[in-house]
């Protein structure tokens, strides 16, 4: 089969639950051209309000409102699109939709959208629906990424072993060293915290991690906290951002202070991610950061402090960190147009290396 490069846009919109990264990218599934058309489409604060507040109900409910999440999420895509001069130059759009519900054990990755909506909205071919396959052959259905990563570490000539640590709502890693690939999710990332700033604000975000800064984490339920199973459980494995709700309310209820909650939740990130590091396979040489935690100035300084190894900065690299996700749906939907795989057994735990996605090819009523 020839890999002809096609365009394509890809759509993300991740963890934090924020708004809708958009990339246009020029890409056959094997490489891909970064070709500079990033838009980043914010939610306003009633959309955000809507998801957020989906986090705080249990699966049944948010079940039996799947479908008026389907048509919100898929206008607000639209919305996003419609006046985008990428739009008619691409040859198919990547749509993740936006996951309300993560359970890897149940075998249940919950996504809500409407690809057949959005393909007739925006009179194009739609690649969706890229977990599916990988949890009907046993996988994780998570991450998604490290085939993309191990590209762009590849393609920066990384010192290897490298690491691509994504900081959501949750956080994922990928190990490469040239050889063995390795991805699965660390713990948190933002999501915990954004979720008490939230709770305590009208902010959606600790910026630059300030408050965090001045507080003192809290040792003793950090160290609790890390006794959960998950963190014994060997790679692949996967989270929802609400994995840990119950660590989470256990630490609002000791009532300390808003820096030292915050101090104690960003503690409890960068050890996980400093534990998951520590168990890959060989000790790694250097690191890229992405999502938004990278931009946590304290939580980067805490990381950097920890790990003490190269880490690259974006301008040292041929990389865009805030579309890293939305770059990688247009890569897989070029990859499940060709059949290539993109979860593989070291990645998600699946069965096989699989491919997945599946289409909607538009049809003019013309």
């Amino acid at each position: 089969m020839e890999f002809k490069h096609l365009n394509i846009i890809g759509l993300m919109t991740g963890t934090s639950m924020d708004g809708i990264d958009i990339s246009l990218v020029k890409t056959n599934g094997i490489d891909l051209q970064n070709l500079n058309e990033n838009y980043f489409y914010e939610y306003d604060s009633k959309t955000k309000d809507v998801f957020l507040n989906l986090l705080k109900n249990n699966l049944s409910d948010n079940l039996n409102i799947k479908r008026d999440l389907d048509k919100l999420i898929t206008e607000e895509h639209f919305k996003a699109l419609k006046d985008l001069k990428i739009l008619e130059q691409c040859d198919l759009v990547g749509f993740h939709g936006q996951t309300i519900y993560h359970n890897a054990q149940d075998g249940l990755s919950l996504q809500v959208g409407d690809p057949t909506l959005l393909s007739e909205l925006i009179k194009k071919n739609v690649i969706y629906d890229f977990r599916s396959r990988d949890m009907q052959l046993g996988g994780q259905g998570a991450p998604l990424a490290p085939i993309y990563h191990k590209l762009l570490i590849q393609n920066n000539k990384l010192e290897l072993p490298s690491c691509f640590l994504n900081i959501g709502g949750v956080a994922n890693l990928t190990y490469w060293d040239g050889q063995i690939l390795h991805g699965f999710d660390t713990g948190p990332g933002n999501g915990l915290m954004d979720t008490f700033i939230r709770s305590i604000s009208q902010n959606f975000y600790d910026k630059n991690g300030e408050i965090a800064s001045k507080g003192i984490p809290n040792k003793v339920l950090i160290q609790s906290f890390l006794n959960d199973i998950f963190f014994k459980k060997s790679p692949p494995k996967s989270l929802d951002r609400n994995s840990f709700k119950i660590y989470y309310d256990k630490l609002l209820k000791k009532k300390l202070s808003t820096p030292d909650t915050l101090a104690t939740l960003l503690a409890f990130t960068v050890e996980s991610i400093v534990a998951a590091i520590d168990i890959l396979p060989k000790k790694i040489k250097s690191i890229v950061v992405t999502g938004g935690g990278y931009k946590n100035i304290y939580l980067m300084k805490c990381l950097k402090n920890k790990l003490k190894i190269k880490f690259y900065r974006e301008n040292e690299l041929n990389a865009n960190f805030d579309f890293v996700e939305s770059e990688l749906i247009a890569y897989l939907s070029a990859r499940s147009i060709y059949k290539l795989p993109f979860t593989f057994p070291s990645t998600t735990g699946v069965s096989i290396s699989s491919s997945g996605g599946k289409a909607i090819f538009y049809k003019n009523p013309n």
